[in-house]
């Protein structure tokens, strides 16, 4: 109900917003009676608040349209002529004449002046990067968070609320499209334009009506960094314990693109996490993109890269390189390669409250982890309009993860009891993919996708402990008042998967979609428990199960344009068979056919806002590991087992969106609202004791329901001044167990951010802000968590030459209203330019000294606490030089 309010007064503030009454107010700009081409107009208010922004045409003609009733100020420029500002009292529309006088400007004046901030070509959308920089930009990632209409969070890039398809350098693709590490290195000095296409389509034959418009980023260089190795070389460290040595060289021609980056450092700073692993792993969901389906589920490990950047002791590594070849406009070869090493030491305590004792953790952990990522990609545009694509993945993956762990219960200061835990894993991936998609006639084309994954992952676990682990499930030797238990699985997984879409184009206003494909998953799990090398005997002690799965589908999608309106109208048929063949135990398996419907409205209101409405119904498949009753390990107090009568679970998931963005007027609004009923969702329920925790999955007799809404809104109001406000929510309902009790959960979360930019003259640039973060939980257990934290991030160009940073956040925590914990940072840095491509570079981290960091949530069986210790107080001095 809270979200329903919510997006109710938006939809009101947005109606009663667009409600005024509108002037047109219609200009011409000439000089010595000759009409000025290509002067920019912009419109400020009473209030200095940017209300319009265009370009005069061929004619020296423009058009503004804004509230009637109002006085305005509009500012022209022109890099030929001198400035000038016009009062307007527009009571009612206008046409009036603008005369500009000649201006004497020497040419680094011209250059300096002459760049025009954004350009609309066609479907793309140019931003010129000098325009909007400040002075303290170092990598792409600093251009784009400037950008009108972009966002970007966690080094992916978002345009219209939507993750941006691909940003490509010089057109072509940089480290298999990962945005990241793109736009992490690329230096900000080397970027000349930002060009944002809003129609990329992956399919190079299909029109608006047979594949969904994408967006995608190209990044033009500055012409001196063409034909030449450019980049940056950084060497840094301070008299103690830290080191910083970073490596960035990039190389672009006509026909070979090169980049080879390193980076090393001991004070915490993140070069690679696991979400950028997965995203180089593709898999199923990459597959998906393509028009696929795969209704399995996950049965395959992770390894968890540790997010503890500011860790007690850090030691962090990465190496990329990436090579592309194009010797003629129809062929292009890539192929990168990477290995990253992560090790992190800290200590930390982990508090977990069940309804009726606590338990207590004090932990000393130790974890590293060594990634190794490579792809080889081909494309080939036939003369016969077809492409061809292939490319091939191999990642492999080692982690090493220990944990020293002291136990109490309750209030106790006496130990409960010591317990060490050390997990290793080895994942490995080859993942290879094939597609040609061909135009067929003048209107159609067909597309045929073929992929293979093979999947391999060993993961180990060895506790040993002073308490008995698992007690009425597990009979474990007792050696020297010590127990030891150990855990070895294989799982070895292939999956084949084929798709073949046929596009129709019935009328210029029409289009039937046909898609056949086919998902085939074998997999095979082993899984032995040991005690001193003794095997554990007993049931469910040993785990070995042949599992396959196979999935045959059908689809149909008819598209309909109507003046404003899109349509898509679809309906796939599914039919599925699953088989589990367990070792010493009852054999499983499920077969059905499914009816899925899907539809979506898309509505353009006109060029600036748009509303769209998706409706789809899916279902998932029961995994071998969710499948399998043999008892799997999860950590030194988790013991899982399967469950051989799950069934499938059915989805049905309906969307509603609205988007107003005008870059000429500054002004940028997103917001979404999502609904999810699940009918028969695999839930996990447990028992727990003072010791452990034993969980087990089922399906829910109640259907979940899933509720969420996001905001975005940002508003240039001047040159000197921008608001951005987010919101999001989610509330969730569902059944679940714990402790042979059913209860029904219900939690509601919520997070509002504002954040106030002053810019000056370039000169001053400051980011003050807050956010807020409300999480309530009703269920076994009854929580509610709140979040404040107020920012403030400021940037000083002191000269062409120096320049100071400096950031600041306050973080406090309560729990039901009581106040667990607080946590200041402040951070600072001071860039000097000696020389011409030489900078010197003193940063200050940590400078309060917070020695901790508190984090808390809840899930069905417990609510935690966790408390880290983190690196201190640190000081680097960095040399860099550019070429």
């Amino acid at each position: 109900m809270k979200i329903k309010l919510l997006f109710l007064s938006l939809i009101l503030f947005i109606k009663l917003g667009f409600s005024q009454e509108i002037c047109t107010y219609k200009g011409m700009i000439l000089s010595a009676d000759l009409p000025v081409y290509d002067a920019s107009v912009t419109a400020f208010d009473e209030k200095n608040k940017s209300v319009g922004y265009v370009f005069s045409d061929n004619q020296g003609e423009f058009e503004l349209k804004m509230p009637c009733g109002k006085k305005y100020e509009l500012e022209i420029e022109h890099v030929n002529y001198k400035s000038k500002v016009v009062k307007v009292n527009l009571d009612k529309s206008k046409r009036e004449k603008i005369t500009l006088e000649q201006d004497a400007v020497n040419l680094k004046e011209i250059v300096a002046k002459g760049r025009i901030p954004i350009q609309i070509k066609g479907d793309t959308i140019e931003y010129d990067a000098k325009s909007f920089q400040t002075g303290n930009e170092e990598t792409l990632e600093d251009i784009l968070k400037k950008l009108p209409g972009l966002t970007v969070e966690k080094g992916k890039v978002y345009y219209q609320g939507k993750e941006m398809k691909s940003i490509k350098v010089e057109g072509r693709e940089i480290f298999g499209g990962n945005q990241k590490l793109l736009t992490k290195n690329l230096p900000s000095d080397a970027v000349d334009k930002v060009q944002l296409n809003k129609k990329f389509k992956s399919n190079p034959f299909a029109n608006s009506l047979q594949q969904d418009e994408e967006f995608e980023l190209n990044i033009v260089l500055e012409e001196d960094k063409k034909n030449l190795v450019f980049g940056n070389v950084t060497i840094g460290g301070d008299a103690n314990k830290h080191t910083d040595l970073q490596e960035k060289l990039f190389y672009f021609s006509k026909k070979t693109d090169a980049t080879l980056i390193s980076d090393y450092n001991t004070y915490g700073k993140e070069v690679f996490t696991g979400e950028d692993y997965y995203q180089f792993l593709g898999g199923l969901s990459e597959f998906s993109s393509e028009g696929g389906t795969s209704s399995l589920r996950n049965a395959m490990g992770s390894v968890g890269f540790n997010s503890d950047n500011n860790a007690s002791e850090t030691d962090n590594f990465l190496s990329a390189g990436n090579l592309g070849y194009q010797p003629n406009k129809n062929l292009t070869i890539s192929g990168f390669a990477m290995g990253t090493r992560n090790a992190v030491k800290y200590k930390s305590t982990n508090k977990r409250i069940y309804p009726t004792f606590e338990q207590r953790d004090e932990n000393i952990n130790e974890q590293s982890i060594f990634a190794f990522i490579s792809r080889l990609n081909l494309e080939y545009n036939t003369p016969n309009n077809a492409q061809l694509k292939y490319r091939v993945n191999f990642n492999q993956q080692n982690s090493d993860d220990k944990t020293n762990v002291t136990s109490f219960l309750n209030e106790d200061t006496t130990p409960q009891g010591y317990r060490n835990s050390d997990s290793k894993r080895e994942n490995a991936t080859i993942n290879q993919k094939l597609s040609y998609i061909k135009k067929v006639g003048e209107d159609d084309n067909i597309g045929i996708y073929l992929s293979h994954i093979y999947q391999k992952e060993n993961p180990e676990i060895a506790l040993n402990s002073t308490i008995q682990p698992f007690v009425g499930f597990l009979n474990l030797i007792l050696k020297n008042n010590e127990y030891q238990l150990s855990q070895n699985q294989d799982l070895y997984s292939n999956t084949f998967q084929a798709l073949s879409i046929y596009n129709h184009l019935l009328t210029n206003l029409s289009n039937l979609e046909l898609k056949v494909g086919v998902n085939y998953t074998k997999q095979n799990l082993e899984s032995n428990l040991f005690s001193f090398d003794t095997p554990v005997n007993g049931q469910n002690t040993l785990g070995e199960a042949d599992f396959s799965f196979q999935e045959y589908y059908a689809n149909t999608t008819y598209t309909r344009k109507i003046g404003k309106l899109k349509a898509n109208l679809g309906v796939s048929v599914n039919y599925f068979n699953s088989d589990n063949k367990v070792k010493n135990d009852k054999d499983n398996s499920l077969n059905g056919t499914k009816f899925l419907p899907h539809a979506n409205l898309s509505y353009e209101i006109n060029s600036n806002q748009s509303v769209y409405l998706n409706y789809n119904t899916s279902y998932e498949i029961p995994n071998v590991r969710e499948w399998t009753t043999g008892y799997d390990i999860k950590n030194y107090y988790s013991l899982f087992q399967g469950n051989p009568f799950l069934t499938p679970i059915e989805k049905q998931n309906i969307s509603l969106s609205y988007r107003y963005f005008n870059f000429f007027k500054f002004f940028n609004i997103w917001t979404r609202i999502n609904y999810v009923r699940t009918k028969d969702n695999i839930r996990n329920k447990g028992t727990n004791n003072g010791q452990n925790q034993f969980s087990t999955p089922f399906n829910a007799s109640i259907p979940d329901n899933f509720l969420s809404g996001n905001i975005r809104m940002s508003k240039r109001f001047s040159k000197s001044y921008e608001l951005k406000l987010s919101a999001n929510a989610n509330q969730s309902e569902y059944h679940a167990i714990a402790n042979n009790k059913e209860y029904q959960v219900n939690s509601f979360f919520h997070n509002y951010g504002l954040t106030n930019i002053f810019k000056w003259n370039k000169i001053i640039e400051i980011s003050l802000g807050a956010d807020a973060t409300f999480n309530k939980y009703s269920g076994i257990t009854e929580n509610k968590f709140t979040n404040i934290r107020p920012f403030i991030n400021t940037a000083f160009v002191i000269s062409d030459r120096i320049l100071l940073e400096a950031d600041y956040d306050y973080n406090r925590q309560f729990q039901n209203g009581n106040f667990i914990n607080d946590n200041q940072g402040l951070n600072a840095s001071l860039r000097i330019k000696p020389a011409k491509k030489t900078y010197i570079k003193l940063i200050a981290g940590n400078i309060l000294n917070s020695d901790a960091i508190v984090s808390n949530g809840f899930n069905d069986f417990y609510t935690y606490i966790n408390t880290k210790q983190t690196l201190g107080r640190y000081f680097i001095l960095q040399l860099r030089y550019k070429f």
